[in-house]
């Protein structure tokens, strides 16, 4: 089972150390970027790279809200399905509604409105901590 975040384009460099420090700490994660496209084929692109047996995870404020342990549990039952999850992170535009609905989850980190590129530090930071916690890992301190 392996987790990939989906984003369209390059970042930062500050961006890019973040998304490599939390995956070193993962084995079982992957970053898949993808070129810049017009709006319209992005979501198809996005679905179409994360493969047919693939749970797919849609960033968005308008999604579900985990606390810590509450993500911790999602990870487990992830792992315990045995299929890859793909975090799929839109750019400054964002996903219509018609493309959410594809997903089969919609994950809200914040009801705040967020930059993209920090979402990809905060999504491989908030795995990386669900797993400390089914880990026992000292990393998570409620």
């Amino acid at each position: 089972m392996k987790y990939r975040l989906l984003v369209y384009g390059s970042a930062p460099d500050w961006v890019d150390r973040g998304v490599a420090e939390y995956a070193k700490r993962m084995p079982n994660f992957l970053l898949v970027r993808l070129s810049s496209k017009p709006v319209k084929t992005r979501m198809p692109r996005m679905f179409a790279a994360c493969g047919k047996n693939c749970t797919r995870v849609a960033l968005d404020k308008s999604g579900t809200s985990f606390t810590s342990e509450g993500l911790a549990h999602q990870c487990d039952t992830w792992e315990r399905q045995g299929r890859d999850v793909c975090f799929l992170i839109g750019d400054d535009v964002g996903f219509s509604g018609d493309d959410l609905c594809q997903a089969d989850l919609i994950w809200s980190l914040s009801a705040l409105t967020l930059p993209h590129q920090l979402i990809r530090i905060l999504v491989c930071e908030q795995l990386y901590r669900a797993h400390a916690i089914n880990r026992g890992s000292a990393y998570h301190r409620p």
